[in-house]
């Protein structure tokens, strides 16, 4: 009875244990052993269960300190759970770090770190325009214009225009200086305008005719909008046209000063627009927009449209600083620089005017940190 019992206790361990294909036959040849053979047979291999057991136990204790990327996830990982494990920072932006165990569908367990964006450090030209831009969103859309429509017989009759008060951009000073409507376009919205100086629009180098001063577009009206809807129209008396050496842009000279009610945008360079307010991913990029649909976009989800058709190139983007939009370039082509400010005086001088009088106002941002280009 005594072996009749102990063939049935091995025979049933082992097919728990699935360590050997025929468990009958090892279950007998056990049954003819004494316990003290037993264990002095087993010792070694219980002893090696045991070193790899607790070595198994080390390597997940120490997997679970080390991040790794979801790409090493085999496909359909099942979160198993999430945990805080603490902060970072990609400055100007801070991120809290969340550490996930997941499996797959093999059952291996893997660990990741998933940075999610928090704040940014005050005192950041990213802290000041997110803060602001937060407290105006409310109510708010990114349509720049309620109505904008070329009538019958445009552009011999002027475009109809109207702003959309509820646009997230209204009231921003610089926001007059973004031309709905000229002459030259073609679609609507397309190769935009916008004004840099009382006499000088902006507008992309490509795609606008050979490189140098040009009068193709003399007589070429353009049409800008009051903050009360009033349209005031302007012609081109001339233009430069930089394609080469880097450039890409085209400046108009007006036949006249554009009112004191059309406020020319200020500028940034764009390498100072890159290390001011620098690109952080995973982290929100406030840049506003324009595109010939007649939206203004932030890059932020709800507020955003596709900027990069064809026919968007030269639209301006711009800082949107708190109540200010400035400039620092066009969508696809270059933004202001010394040399774009010599092509302007030459400009004035061929129409025998004092270029003094028409310098770009350049806006300082020498109070905010810097930080590594982030676009």
């Amino acid at each position: 009875m005594a072996s009749a019992a102990r063939h049935r206790f091995w025979s049933a361990t082992f097919t728990q244990l699935s360590l050997l294909p025929s468990q009958s036959a090892v279950a007998a040849a056990l049954c003819r052993r004494t316990p003290k053979r037993l264990l002095r047979e087993l010792f070694p291999t219980i002893l090696a269960l045991v070193k790899n057991f607790a070595l198994f136990a080390l390597a997940t204790l120490l997997m679970a300190q080390i991040p790794v990327s979801a790409q090493e996830i085999s496909s359909n990982p099942q979160p198993v759970s999430t945990r805080f494990a603490g902060w970072a920072t990609n400055a100007p932006a801070v991120y809290k770090l969340f550490s996930q165990a997941v499996t797959n569908p093999a059952h291996q367990l893997r660990f990741t770190t998933n940075p999610v964006f928090d704040h940014f450090i005050p005192g950041t030209l990213s802290c000041e325009t997110w803060t602001n831009f937060m407290a105006h969103t409310n109510g708010a859309s990114i349509g720049l214009w309620s109505v904008r429509l070329r009538p019958a017989g445009w552009p011999a009759m002027p475009p109809v225009v109207r702003w959309n008060t509820h646009c997230i951009a209204w009231g921003m000073a610089g926001l007059t200086a973004i031309s709905p409507c000229w002459e030259g376009e073609g679609g609507p919205g397309q190769v935009p305008i916008t004004a840099l100086t009382k006499r000088h629009g902006y507008t992309r180098g490509h795609g606008m005719g050979p490189e140098g001063f040009r009068k193709v577009y003399a007589g070429k009206k353009v049409w800008f909008l009051e903050a009360d809807d009033t349209l005031i129209e302007r012609r081109i008396v001339e233009s430069v046209t930089r394609i080469t050496q880097g450039r890409d842009y085209t400046i108009m000279l007006f036949n006249k000063d554009l009112p004191d009610s059309i406020a020319p945008m200020r500028v940034v360079s764009t390498d100072m627009a890159c290390i001011k307010c620098p690109y952080r991913p995973n982290a929100p990029w406030l840049i506003f927009r324009t595109e010939q649909g007649g939206c203004i976009s932030t890059t932020i989800p709800g507020f955003s449209t596709i900027t990069w058709k064809g026919g968007d190139s030269g639209s301006p983007d711009m800082l949107p600083l708190p109540g200010e939009l400035v400039f620092f370039r066009g969508r696809t082509t270059t933004g202001p620089s010394p040399e774009m400010q010599k092509d302007m005086d030459a400009l004035c001088k061929s129409a025998r005017l004092n270029p003094s009088r028409y310098q770009l106002d350049w806006a300082d941002l020498s109070m905010y940190p810097s930080f590594a280009s982030g676009f």
